[in-house]
């Protein structure tokens, strides 16, 4: 699945027994792989941040959701509740204007926890950023309740952001 910054939501597998995608590119909904209840969570929540639905992240979010955000980047930090994140993705979505997409590598869930392996292109002016990511999340009641996003390649942001 291809999609903008703002397209990707997750959570992060303990040593519970996981579900996992690991096919090609989701391309909908409908071609992923739903056999836990959290995967169906996931999954709509991919789908309604690559469609840019606030309300149905806002229905799949707990009204007080902390996004940690791992990086040497400006926002480093804890982003707190859902009109902050949604103002956080749309400025990420500003700063890659110059080309900006992130592909799923891998899908994990758990009955508490889920996890996103995602790789993201971005380029901002001559800057071009290849990078890996993990995107932690902790469900409860059926609602993402802390995201964290961690770089794989956190050499790399550090020093796209350095410049």
């Amino acid at each position: 699945m291809t999609n903008q910054v703002y397209s990707i939501l997750a959570a992060f597998g303990t040593n519970r027994p996981v579900s996992r995608y690991d096919g090609p590119a989701l391309s909908s909904i409908g071609e992923a792989m739903v056999g836990h209840p959290n995967s169906l969570l996931v999954h709509q929540c991919l789908q309604a941040a690559t469609d840019g639905d606030r309300q149905t992240l806002r229905a799949l979010w707990a009204d007080d959701i902390v996004w940690h955000v791992k990086s040497e980047s400006p926002w480093q930090g804890e982003i707190k509740g859902p009109d902050d994140i949604f103002d956080y993705l749309a400025t990420l979505g500003e700063v890659g204007s110059d080309g900006f997409h992130t592909e799923i590598e891998d899908i994990m869930v758990s009955n508490e926890r889920a996890a996103v392996i995602c790789h993201t292109h971005a380029e901002m002016g001559d800057r071009v950023l290849e990078a890996r990511f993990l995107m932690v999340a902790k469900i409860m009641s059926r609602r993402i309740q802390e995201i964290v996003s961690i770089p794989l390649d956190a050499d790399r942001v550090a020093e796209f952001w350095a410049e």
